[in-house]
């Protein structure tokens, strides 16, 4: 327990025997007296409650301008390399440490002469750091990262990804884009839009935005567009002045235990947009109506009406999208006229239905979809750009409890797809085992569609294809782990 004082905003992180387990978001004792925060465990331990010491760290202490020196644990995280990017353009000296395996990620860093070292060792961290800065997934006691006891032992300034982001959204005119899907999508568009209006924003993409050949924007404007992510309540660290908000349905069901709970870390981030601000969402969405009741600033409203041009970029999806970013736009004084020419100069971002390939006769399509409607939505694109021609879907599943929570959706999201291919699940480095397997979601998505299969390897579905896709057919990865080396010719490595 920890004796806080009315009104003071502070961040903790909390041990367990001397181990970090995570940071939490900027919170405010209650008003009154001063008063002690109970903390229970979060996801730790089995749930149960337990002793914790609780190390405050004061964001008044902190100014990210006087920062000369600071190290990434995990800087080849999409986000942290983006937020990398942002500091670098700061005129901070920026260094990190990683695994070996290679990401679109690597490219970025090498083209901004970012030192990285590959594995991670104490002796890593240079002697003379201002800041350490962790992806949340190594702070986790059953990860044992060595860099993290390093920085603690040496009393390091130790924040997380989302701690930053959240000074960025301090310092700024932060606009937070959040929802379920399309995040990265929105906030590339609106970026690209402030960017022709000449905005000089700073932008966080949670992928490349091709344009951009990067998935940051480093701007020396006060306007900053940033990704939301709501896992683990991340987004709660930010205190933005204006919030996109796509789309909702339930997700991450590792961290929140049903739809209720996610909703709630919504109607939490909603209750955080000043009376100044503005909020933009979809009209006529159920889900999100209900968390919207908890706005104190004005709400903007789109639908498809709206939208009086083609797109590049196919889908009903993404003209959704590009509503959120025009409405967002619209709000900030941006002309129609630019709005346009930008959404129509729009290129796409990394693993947002990117064409990977086109080799005797056969397309190669790659996307992020890892949700039940992501999957219809790819498929649904891809059928409306090739209405007679044959469809191999190929999903690798993403994460056990996901799969599980969301078995029946599954099973319902292939109807657009000609021939299925379901591969093993991919567990992602905080859960490397479930109750679940792949032959289950088989078994489940054969009640709707027979002409699916489950090969278990990359390997194994690249040889599959290479014997079975004929010219003129299309291929259509999935999900959101490292199924797209099948379409690069790297699923055989």
């Amino acid at each position: 327990m920890l004796k806080i004082t009315e009104g003071v905003p502070f961040d903790y992180v909390l041990t367990w025997r001397g181990r970090s387990l995570n940071a939490r978001p900027l919170v405010k004792a209650p008003s009154g007296k001063d008063s002690i925060l109970k903390l229970r465990s979060l996801g730790f331990l089995g749930g149960n409650p337990f002793v914790l010491k609780i190390t405050p760290f004061l964001r008044s202490f902190m100014n990210l301008n006087k920062i000369k020196k600071a190290y990434f644990i995990g800087i080849k995280g999409v986000g942290m390399t983006a937020l990398a990017q942002v500091l670098k353009g700061r005129g901070i000296a920026v260094s990190g440490s990683d695994t070996s395996e290679e990401f679109f990620t690597d490219k970025v860093l090498r083209k901004l002469s970012i030192p990285v070292v590959e594995n991670f060792d104490r002796q890593n961290i240079p002697a003379d750091v201002d800041l350490v800065i962790v992806s949340a997934a190594y702070l986790a006691t059953r990860v044992n990262n060595p860099e993290v006891k390093e920085a603690e032992k040496r009393k390091l300034p130790l924040l997380t990804y989302a701690q930053v982001l959240g000074m960025l959204f301090q310092e700024k005119y932060g606009l937070a884009v959040a929802g379920t899907h399309g995040k990265s999508t929105v906030t590339a568009m609106l970026g690209l839009i402030l960017e022709k209006a000449g905005f000089d924003p700073t932008v966080i993409v949670g992928t490349e935005v091709l344009q951009w050949q990067s998935n940051a924007r480093v701007g020396q404007s006060e306007y900053f567009v940033a990704e939301a992510d709501e896992y683990r309540n991340n987004f709660l660290s930010y205190s933005p002045k204006a919030l996109i908000l796509t789309n909702l349905e339930y997700d991450h069901p590792d961290f929140f235990k049903n739809f209720k709970e996610y909703q709630e870390a919504f109607k939490k981030l909603i209750k955080k947009i000043p009376p100044s601000g503005f909020i933009i969402c979809q009209a006529n969405n159920k889900n999100v109506e209900q968390v919207i009741k908890k706005a104190d600033c004005p709400v903007v409203r789109y639908d498809l009406k709206q939208l009086q041009f083609n797109l590049k970029a196919p889908g009903q999806h993404n003209l959704l999208n590009a509503l959120a970013a025009q409405a967002a736009a619209r709000q900030l004084g941006v002309k129609d006229e630019i709005i346009k020419t930008a959404l129509l100069e729009f290129g796409g971002t990394r693993r947002r239905f990117e064409i990977k390939d086109k080799k005797e006769g056969v397309v190669f399509i790659d996307d992020y979809a890892h949700h039940p409607s992501e999957i219809k939505a790819a498929l649904e694109a891809a059928r409306s750009l090739y209405p007679r021609k044959k469809i191999w879907a190929v999903f690798q599943p993403h994460t056990f409890s996901r799969t599980k929570a969301l078995l029946k959706d599954f099973a319902r999201s292939f109807n657009q797809a000609d021939q299925v291919i379901i591969l093993d699940i991919y567990g992602s480095a905080r859960e490397k085992q479930g109750t679940i397997h792949s032959q289950d979601l088989l078994q489940a998505v054969k009640k709707y569609k027979k002409e699916v299969r489950y090969i278990s390897t990359l390997k194994e579905a690249k040889e599959f294809l290479n014997e079975s896709v004929g010219s003129g057919q299309i291929v259509l990865t999935m999900g959101a782990g490292d199924v797209w080396k099948i379409s690069t010719g790297r699923g055989s490595h």
